[in-house]
């Protein structure tokens, strides 16, 4: 059953008349009986009965007309619907390192969705050499990156923008001998355990204890903030905390400030040469001013 004859079966039946449905319906009056002949053939059944004023359903009409509203509804809110998709742009793809996540990013989306309040975000969590193929092959459109571990990865085709620099402080277990002092020399934890989380960063926190002269005692690995967090307020250890997560730290660690501390780069990077996008850059800049 096609549906424009069921339109101007529905259009004949709720004006009476089927010289009125076709000028509503924008054919002619032949078009419309033709139409309304195809109905009845389909059917087997005689849908209309004239009467001095017009037509009106017979009872199988009756019948037809209580389907046809419900089909041509369905119909109309599918077309809608079609069209509201199209009209509407796919939601934009972050991507960022995991400790960027404690503040930064959710800071960045309040700031984005007042300016945008319907626009679509999905987030997705990741080290930085899995962020940069990801943002090359355009699964996600931009991407919060660092370089730290030191050095990026080498891949053509992107823009980087500066976001901040990110200086890396000590966590310290509340009882610990250094808690009372504003700020620490790396060089008076040269006896102390540390607790890291896997090797890259390990890497960065052997070099800068080497430059204050001695090598740091990795005892506990732990893959998690949250892990890491627990051992160190057990007092089994101290870590590097970055700045960015400072203040989504648990109450019963304390955190001082190195005096020379070492730093981490964190960058927007999106793709070069991509057309002009009002989402990517507004994002930007909800990142820009939640710094």
């Amino acid at each position: 059953m096609e549906l424009t004859p069921l339109r101007a079966f529905r259009e004949v039946c709720r004006l009476g008349s089927i010289s009125a449905a076709a000028d509503q319906l924008g054919y002619t009056q032949s078009a419309v009986s033709r139409q309304l002949a195809t109905l009845e053939t389909q059917l087997g059944r005689t849908l209309l009965t004239r009467h001095a004023r017009g037509v009106r359903p017979t009872e199988a009409g009756e019948v037809l007309l209580t389907h046809a509203a419900g089909i041509l509804a369905q119909v109309d809110r599918a077309t809608a619907d079609v069209a509201a998709a199209e009209s509407r742009p796919g939601p934009l793809r972050v991507g960022a390192f995991p400790t960027a996540s404690a503040q930064l990013l959710p800071k960045a989306l309040k700031n984005f969705h007042r300016v945008r309040p319907d626009a679509r975000i999905t987030f997705t969590e990741g080290v930085t050499p899995t962020l940069v193929p990801q943002l090359v092959d355009s699964t996600i459109d931009l991407a919060v990156i660092t370089d730290y571990p030191p050095g990026l990865p080498a891949a053509d085709g992107l823009d980087l923008i500066h976001l901040l620099d990110d200086r890396l402080h000590v966590a310290l277990p509340t009882g610990h001998r250094l808690v009372d002092r504003d700020v620490i020399d790396l060089a008076e934890l040269a006896k102390d355990s540390w607790v890291e989380d896997y090797p890259g960063a390990a890497a960065v926190l052997t070099s800068v204890c080497a430059r204050a002269g001695f090598a740091p005692r990795l005892e506990i690995i732990c893959g998690t903030w949250l892990g890491k967090q627990a051992f160190v307020a057990a007092g089994y250890g101290v870590t590097l905390v970055p700045g960015l997560v400072v203040p989504a730290l648990r109450s019963d660690l304390v955190v001082r400030p190195l005096t020379d501390p070492p730093t981490r780069t964190v960058y927007v990077a999106t793709r070069a040469g991509d057309e002009p996008c009002g989402a990517v850059d507004g994002f930007v800049e909800a990142l820009r001013a939640g710094l």
